[in-house]
């Protein structure tokens, strides 16, 4: 465990914050770090800035969330990590799908991607255009930004998988990477497999040590544990698993999700 300084606090959206910390890290896109908020306790976040100062960014949706959006540049917070598997950048054509606050390690993945000189699409979709993340920072990595929105205030009023598929009607890709809500990113691995695109998938599962240990986070049939094996899973490895159908709270109890 490392205790380091918020540098810096970044508003992106109501309710959702970027912290960028004291700690020079060179993560691979994709990874997480376990965060310690003294008093409070320990989650695991995606590296939303994964090369020079570590960043994260949150949505308050909990008590460690809402503790963590209070905080101010100078604060103290514990970080261990990086962690687990992280994105693997495959082919010159690449597509990028996020989905809420799944967009931080994918903002991530797109600045090591278009530094590479890869040819980068994102598909990023929020509820409202307020909560747009990352949008301006793809544009400035290069990337070509395609937005989406249920309520119709930004880009494609609908889903990211109706972005998605208006897309895939007109280009192909050579490999496809998403994160963000599970039932989301299920539709998009289903459609890319239809059209012969890999898919990589950030997953997420509730978790305890972040290291191996436990087992908590083990995903069912294959027994992959999202904080080893993933969070970046093939769409092979997840296919055929419960991805896509229900995760585990803390108690362990399956936890299904809503069509």
């Amino acid at each position: 465990m490392e205790i380091t300084k918020i540098k810096e606090v970044v508003l992106e959206a109501e309710g959702i914050k970027t912290f960028i910390l004291e700690k020079e890290v060179k993560a691979t896109p994709g990874q997480f770090v376990m965060v310690w908020i003294p008093g409070v306790g320990e989650k695991p976040m995606s590296a939303s800035y994964a090369t020079g100062n570590l960043g994260i960014t949150a949505l308050a949706v909990g008590p460690f969330t809402n503790r963590l959006l209070e905080m101010k540049e100078g604060e103290l917070l514990g970080i261990r990590g990086p962690y687990g598997r992280g994105f693997e950048i495959k082919g010159e054509k690449l597509l990028v799908v996020g989905g809420g606050v799944g967009m931080p390690p994918l903002a991530a993945f797109v600045d090591e991607a278009t530094k590479e000189g890869k040819k980068v699409t994102a598909i990023v979709g929020a509820k409202t255009k307020s909560g747009l993340l990352f949008c301006d920072r793809l544009n400035d990595a290069g990337a070509r930004v395609l937005t989406c929105t249920d309520d119709g205030t930004e880009g494609v009023r609908g889903y990211v998988t109706d972005a998605m598929s208006q897309l895939l009607r007109t280009e192909t890709f050579d490999s496809c990477y998403t994160c963000g809500p599970e039932i989301m990113m299920h539709k998009v691995m289903v459609m890319a497999k239809e059209s012969k695109i890999p898919t990589q998938l950030s997953a997420e599962r509730y978790f305890k040590c972040g290291i191996g240990v436990c087992g908590h986070c083990a995903i069912d049939y294959k027994g992959q544990r999202v904080c080893m094996e993933g969070p970046v899973f093939s769409d092979s490895e997840l296919e055929s698993g419960e991805f896509g159908k229900y995760a585990r709270d803390a108690t362990g109890k399956r936890v299904y999700f809503k069509n």
